[in-house]
Order: structure tokens, then sequence, then C-alpha cells
């Protein structure tokens, strides 16, 4: 579904008359010069516009203050008595709510404006309504810029630049893609650092948009921007989900209706600890060139950021402000389940209700990644289709796909992964997941620079000889996992 712009937004609230509105914005200049817009065309003819602080008072549209009108109440009394239509814009009323004479006067107000063309906008940046105005107040979200908003500031500052730059399309829509999620400011600000002195646009200006986003993640506190640092060509072996993955690379890109419908809503990826699951999560984000955001449920629970129902509110609504982007929701059965024991028990009854019901209904071009080690603990609710499109699983990896995996971690590190026999190694190293084998191999390149000398052979077996592998030690567990994946997953390699 296309997002309506701010001002069609605002239009539409007025059309249902709803003379108190209270509008849930960080971005005051661009609500103000919003209002200003839609006061200026909205009405036959050209509507006054005031706007009230705390520190001014009441500003009328011949820029003059209401004299004594610095009090709540009396810029409010003042409004009563504006003749006409009028757009009134009043910043932080809501922390003033706690004095019952002015929340009785917002009451009295609403009956007195019904019939007029007033509308009073009551900022803030988040506000719980008060139960008495509830049935008063119209609750709207102002909303972020549309990529057509964000590309006309793109190419604003790209010929502001100096020299001027171009962009052709698919750079335009990875930068765009870049801003999507933030604010006016913010996105100004991100623009002018990345393409300060720039002669041309490559991916370090890319690398700086995102860095706005970074932090704007940091600030809400359980998400976790995730860099593209890892490329699908990082991942040894797992062909088959290499190929789904490809396959859809293309259809973030393609904004008709059309496609819409085939736009994959998620992927659950379960298997044994150490076979790349994260890292296969990781790679997505490169492959599709989509932000990657990963929800941090310990912080979610912790309650620094509120109840845990806001905090995880707070952070599908980003999701949703930031999309396209993909959420990635690491051991999803130890953080989001509908257990009904522990002293959590209630708390995560609701988020899971949340979740699936955001999962089913989610809009925005959100791609939900998530790894699970017991997929057997997750609720046949969570593993229908219509919320995860696959669920895979990672098997330890085959012999050829060990012979792969070495010689991605030597290739890594500036071996050739020629100079060693990676087959036998492959072959040496029978029941090791993906971990261990680069555990192997750093150690074995830890031995090698002590000694100055190069990486061999027989340094890599005297590394494996003493590593224990989790096939070993849980090995019950993994029986286990292989038993419940058999018939209920897609194995993410050929063969096994």
């Amino acid at each position: 579904m296309e997002r309506l712009s701010a001002a069609d937004v605002i239009r539409t609230t007025l059309v249902a008359r709803h003379p108190l509105i209270a509008l849930l914005s960080a971005e005051e200049e661009r609500v103000e010069r919003c209002l200003r817009d839609v006061s200026a065309t909205t009405f036959a003819q050209p509507a006054p516009f005031y706007t009230w602080a705390l520190t001014r008072g009441l500003v009328g549209p011949d820029g003059k203050v209401v004299k004594g009108t610095e009090d709540p109440l009396a810029a409010l009394d003042a409004i009563a008595k504006v003749d006409g239509a009028g757009l009134f814009l009043m910043r932080d009323l809501h922390v003033h709510l706690d004095d019952p004479r002015l929340m009785r006067r917002l009451r009295d107000l609403r009956t007195e404006l019904a019939p007029s063309f007033r509308f009073v906008f009551l900022l803030a940046t988040r506000w719980r309504v008060p139960p008495e105005l509830r049935r008063d107040v119209a609750l709207v979200e102002f909303p972020l810029p549309t990529a057509e908003e964000l590309g006309a500031q793109l190419t604003s500052h790209l010929e502001k630049a100096d020299p001027p730059l171009e962009a052709d399309d698919e750079t335009q829509r990875r930068f765009v893609t870049a801003l999507q999620g933030l604010t006016e400011n913010e996105a100004n600000h991100a623009l002018n650092r990345a393409l300060f002195k720039r002669q041309a646009l490559d991916d370090q200006v890319l690398g700086l948009l995102y860095e706005q986003k970074e932090q704007l993640a940091r600030k809400e506190g359980v998400l976790e921007f995730v860099p593209q640092r890892w490329q699908v060509n990082d991942i040894g072996g797992l062909d088959v989900l290499k190929e789904w993955l490809t396959k859809r690379r293309k259809l973030f890109d393609d904004t008709s209706k059309e496609v819409e419908e085939l736009i994959p809503k998620g992927l659950l990826i379960m298997g044994i600890s150490g076979c790349g699951k994260s890292l296969s999560i990781k790679a997505i984000s490169s492959l599709w060139n989509l932000p990657l955001f990963r929800l941090d449920m310990g912080q979610v629970f912790s309650g620094v950021h509120g109840t845990p129902e806001e905090a995880f509110d707070r952070a599908l609504k980003m999701m949703e402000a930031v999309a396209p982007a993909i959420l990635w929701i690491d051991e999803i059965e130890n953080g989001i389940s509908a257990e009904n024991t522990g002293a959590d028990a209630g708390t995560k009854g609701r988020i899971f209700a949340t979740f699936l019901t955001w999962m089913q209904e989610k809009s925005g071009r959100i791609f939900v990644a998530a790894t699970a080690n017991r997929i057997d603990l997750l609720p046949a609710e969570l593993l229908r289709k219509g919320r995860f499109d696959q669920v895979f699983f990672i098997d330890l990896p085959s012999e050829a796909e060990r012979s792969q995996i070495f010689a991605v971690h030597l290739y890594r590190r500036g071996v050739d992964p020629k100079s060693v026999d990676i087959n036998v190694l492959a072959k040496a190293t029978k029941n090791w997941n993906g971990a261990e084998i680069e555990q192997c191999v750093v150690s074995s390149m830890v031995e090698a620079y002590d000694k100055g000398e190069p990486v061999t052979d027989d340094e890599l077996f005297s590394q494996i000889g003493k590593i224990v592998p989790l096939a070993t030690t849980m090995a019950e567990q993994i029986k286990g996992i292989k038993s419940w994946a058999h018939d209920r997953a897609i194995r993410a390699s050929e063969g096994k």
C-alpha cells in the first residue's frame, strides 16, 4: 500500500472534522511547515495559522504574540475567541494535563469548536492519551518523509554539492533506501556529512548514510544496526538456501503493484549451533542490499527502555518506518514464545500475540529473518505459512561443504587454499561444524605466526587433533534436532 504524504494525512483528519488532534511527531519544523501549507490550500480561502509554546505564548498569523497567553488555560481561552476558520499548533501541551482545570477546558473547547472550522493540533513525540480525553481527541501519527520526498531531498543535495554530483536510477534507489526511516533533519545531516568534498558517489558515501541509521537504532536501544560486511560467497555450502535467496533478490527493487504480493515476508533458519545460521542472515543484507537490524530481546525485557510491551512495539514501528529492511531475531525460541510459566509468562504471551498479528498484517517491505537452535520449542502458530515463507534446516556440513568452508576461511586470512590439501582436511573433520573449522584455521595461523612460518597441512592436522566437535559432546541433542527437522523443514544443502 502506498504511503500517504504528511499533508494528505492532515487533510484526511480535517475532513473527519475532529477539533482536537493529538499529533505525534519529533519533527516540529516540518510539522509547522506542513500545517501552514494545509491552512493555505485546503479551505475555500486561506485559514489563519497560529502556534503556541509555553515560552512564547500564542503567536498569530501576523507573527505577533497574543498578550498574556503563555499560560495554557489563557491560550485555550484565546483560541475559543478566534472567529472563523483557523489551525492552531500547540507544542508540549500534554505535559500540563495533570492540571484538572486544563483537562476540563480542553473538553469544553472541543464542544465550542465542533461547529466551526477551527482545529487544535496537540504536538508531542509520544503521548498516552488520558482516559478523560480518549473520546474527544483524534490520535494521528505524523508520517516520516516518503521515498519521493527523500528522493527530492537527495537530488537537491547532489545539485548543491561542490562539484555537483549525479546519480543514476540504481544509485538513487540505494541512497533513498539508506535514508528511509530518518526525519527530514536527520536526512539533511546525513547527506551533508556523506557528500562533504566528495568527487563521486561510491559505497563509502552509502556507508556514511547508513551510519545515521545505525545511530538511530542505538538511540532506540533494542535494535542493533548490522553493517554489510558478509557476502553470500563468504558462506561455504548451503546451495539450496543461496538459490532461494538469489531468486528473490530483485523483488524488493520492484515497486509495481503486481510484485507486491510476491515479496517474501520472512525466513526461519533452524539447525545445529555453529553451522552458519547467523552468517546466512548477515549475507542476506548484502545480497538484497537492504539494511539489517537485529532485535535484542534481552534489552526488550530489561525494563531500561520502558515496559517490554512498549519497547517491543516501538521496535516494530521503527522497522515499519525504515522499510524496506530486514529484521533479524536471533534464537527466536528464547525471546518470542507463548510459554505460560515463569515470572515473565504474561508479558511473553502478550508480546508473542503482538508479534503473530504483526507478522500477518505488517505493512511495508520488511523481511523477518529468524534463527532457532530448538525449533521444537516454537508453537505451531508461528510456523504456519503466511508468517514465514520457508523454514530451512542447516545440518552439519558435508565433506564437499567442509572443503568450501576451509577454503573460505583460509582465503579470508590471506592464505591460498591451494597451498594445503583441503580435501584431505575435509575428510579428517567429519561431523564438524563451520565454527569449529574456522577455529582450527585461526589456531593454526596463530601457531604459524608464532613460529614465523606459513600455515601447513601438518599444523592444521595438529589443531584438528586438539578439537572435540560439538557433534560428539552433544550427540543426543543433535540427533533429536535432525529427527525433528527430517519432514518439517527444507534442507539448506543438497544431498546429505
